[in-house]
Parts: C-alpha cells; structure tokens; sequence
C-alpha cells in the first residue's frame, strides 16, 4: 500500500500491481480486478478464493472453510470428506463392508442380516439364529409355539407384544393355559366347561329357597391343573367348573341349587382356604348368586326384594365390596321395576340383579373372594333380604321403614342362622 497526494493505492496481495478495488480473498488478501477474475467463490463463506476444492454435499469450499468444517481429501481424489469417510464416487466403486455383531468380523462383498436389537450378522453366523415370522428380523432368543399342532417362530420382543409366554414345561411359547399341547394333562383341563354348559341341577338341602353360586376365581400359571384337581375333588356332585371371559387365567366354580342351611352346613368350605393357600385371588372379579324363583311368593314379593335392593344400591355395593358396570345400579331400572315382573320387558343382564334366567333371579353384585366369611355373607344376603321382603306389608313400608338398610339389619339381630352377614356388616362398620 503506498499513499500519493491526497490518494491511497491499494496492492493486489496476490499479483503486487496497484488496484483500487477493496475486496478481500477468503484468504484475506487485498485482490485486483484481474485477479479477481480468474477466482471462484467459496460456496460456504460466499468469498473469492484462488484454490477451491469440491465436496459432496457442500459445494467447492476454500482452505479456510474446508479446515473449520473438519474435512479432508478423499484418498484417491480431491474431493473435500469427513475423516474417515470416502467419496460418493469412489465409495459406490468399492465393495460393502460391515462388522458383524455376533463375530466381530468385517465383512466384504456381503448383505448383512439385520437382527432385533438394531444388529447385523454375516452369512456364517446368521445360522446361528431364528427368524421372526412377526417382524422379519433374527435373533438368538426365538422359540417356537404350539398354537393347534402348528409352530411357528417368534422372537422375545414380538412374542411379549401379542400375549405370548412360556410353557411351565418346555421353551415352547403359548397363547393361553398353562402347558402347551405336548404337556398338558388334558383330562384335567376337560374339567372345566365352556361357558355355555349346564347340567341338569342337583337340589340340595330343603327347598323351596334355593341358592347357586357363581364364583370367579383367578388362578396363577403354572397352578391351573393342581387348582382344577383340588376343586372338582372337593366339590364331586355339589358343583362343577367353567369358562369365563371375565377371568384371564383360571376358572369359575358354579354349584347346583342349595338351600341356605345346608350350604353353610355342607359346602366345602376348606376349598377356599386351600385355593388361596396356592396364590388364587378374586381380584377385579365377581361372585354372583341365583336365587330360585320358587322361592318368592309371588310377582308383587320379587317386586318388593327388586326394590329393597336398587332403594339401598350405596349400602348393598359396600357389602358386595365393588362397583361395577357388570352389575350396574340404574336409575332407570329401579323406576321400571314394576313393569320387569309384570314381564312387559327384559332388561340386559349386566344389572345389579340379572332376570333374564328363566328359573333363577341373579344377583351379581358381590366381588369375587376366596374369603369364607365374605362368601358366606353373601349367600346369607341373598336369602335374608328374599325372606326379609316376603311379609313386608303396605304399612312397613310407608309407616315404619321397611325399606330403609337399618330396618333391614335390625331385623337381622334377631335371625342367628344370618349371623355370617352379621358379623361381616360390623367388620365393615368398623372399617369405616
């Protein structure tokens, strides 16, 4: 740079010839107009530049921009990369590489089998594993399961995902029970019946008043068969076993018609006890009574019970121990009770008490429970509240509360045969 007169000359960094122009190289060199010319712009910074190289997905960079980027020439050509890497052109020339993850090896000239977990085995070692008919990957883990006498593969992840879990005696993956069909004891499992049987009842005990017992019971895996021998071997005649939707894995233990008397004096009581013992539990599940309709008076008793029990839905759902909209306390239902036993309608079964059965009224309130005390109160109220509403007269009802639970439970203190109600109504009392 030289100054003459009043005027400052500029020198070209690049040729030394003096210039008057004041743009700078990516380099930051003052350059002449020729010069300038015979330049090209860095495509990262936008300034002249005298040498740029190409990328691949940047444009043609300067010296500056190619080392504030990290990049490198590619080995066999001018082509700016990241460290490590390799053109596109000369990339697409060589042969795939990858390491395997089971032996650790680069691999050349070959696909990798792409495995669960994000991994890739090479062809000698995809041998080794199964393939997953769900998600089409291997893996080491993948065991077959017997579905119908078919087998198919499934690996950990795919066969979790769709409710699939191990026999209790082989690696072989099943969808329900507790053995596949290779091991399981099938005249065990013939004990239980589809949800539809219904054998014709066996009365016990002195009628007319007849209870059956619908209890739901969830059994742990691996304990079905032993829980089916201990039911059907305690029950004989008394009862039989079920399917039924509401219960994951177990069974429901349904009993023929018996009198009140004779279930506390002769139902297997220990049963329960043994159940419970072996990790059987009445969670999220239902315990539902049948009464007969012989053992009401007449259309006007089944209305006065109806009633006595949707008037006093808050106190039976506490006994019963749930709510639940299988055994649902309607608004509605309660109005038109008159017109359910005149027979001018049906309403669903999922109510508090279920009238479509053709012999018995089903109360369906009760949650299931391998307690006996709880069981037994539950038998007991269906038959104190059908004998409690059977003389109910027009002045109980409207002069002395025959509707009201307190009317309901003093009437109780002076029945012992209800004492198991009893006793669980002041177990609840004091837990509130």
């Amino acid at each position: 740079m030289t100054i003459t007169g009043d005027h400052l000359t500029l020198r070209c960094g690049l040729c030394s010839s003096p210039t008057t122009e004041r743009q700078l190289t990516a380099a930051g060199q003052q350059a002449c107009a020729t010069c300038l010319k015979s330049m090209q712009l860095c495509d990262y910074c936008d300034l002249p530049t005298a040498a740029a190289a190409p990328t691949d997905d940047h444009g043609d960079l300067c010296v500056v921009c190619t080392n504030t980027l990290g990049l490198y020439p590619c080995d066999e050509c001018p082509t700016l990369i990241g460290h490590g890497d390799t053109c596109s052109v000369h990339s697409a020339l060589r042969p795939p590489t990858f390491t395997c993850d089971h032996c650790r090896t680069q691999r050349t000239n070959e696909t990798a089998s792409l495995a669960t977990h994000e991994r890739k085995f090479c062809n000698a070692c995809v041998g080794a594993f199964h393939l997953c008919e769900d998600c089409n990957l291997f893996d080491e883990y993948s065991t077959a399961f017997d579905d119908n006498n078919s087998t198919q593969a499934f690996c950990n992840g795919c066969a979790c995902d769709h409710g699939y879990y191990e026999c209790q005696r082989c690696e072989r993956l099943i969808y329900q029970g507790d053995y596949c069909t290779i091991h399981i004891d099938q005249a065990a499992y013939d004990a239980i019946h589809s949800y539809n049987f219904k054998p014709e009842p066996i009365f016990h005990g002195t009628g007319p008043r007849y209870l059956g017992m619908e209890l739901e019971i969830n059994v742990p895996r691996g304990q079905l068969g032993e829980c089916i021998d201990d039911a059907t071997g305690a029950l004989g005649e008394l009862g039989y076993l079920k399917e039924d939707g509401s219960i994951d894995h177990g069974f429901e233990l349904v009993t023929h018609p018996m009198s009140y008397r004779w279930a506390l004096e002769s139902f297997p009581w220990h049963l329960l006890d043994n159940l419970q013992a072996k990790g059987c539990t009445g969670d999220g599940i239902g315990l539902h009574v049948h009464i007969s309709r012989a053992a009401f008076a007449n259309s006007f008793h089944v209305y006065r019970w109806m009633k006595f029990v949707y008037r006093n839905a808050s106190d039976v759902q506490i006994l019963a121990r749930r709510q639940s909209s299988y055994a649902a306390f309607d608004d509605h239902e309660r109005v038109m009770v008159k017109e359910t036993c005149k027979g001018e309608r049906i309403p669903p079964r999922s109510l508090a008490i279920n009238t479509q059965p053709e012999d018995t009224l089903e109360l369906r309130v009760f949650a299931s429970s391998l307690d006996i005390g709880q069981v037994q109160a539950a038998l007991a109220f269906a038959d104190a509240s059908v004998s409690y509403t059977r003389d109910l007269t027009i002045s109980d009802l409207a002069q002395r509360g025959g509707w009201n639970w307190h009317s309901f439970t003093r009437w109780l203190l002076t029945r012992p045969k209800y004492s198991p109600l009893t006793r669980e109504l002041e177990s609840l009392a004091c837990a509130c």
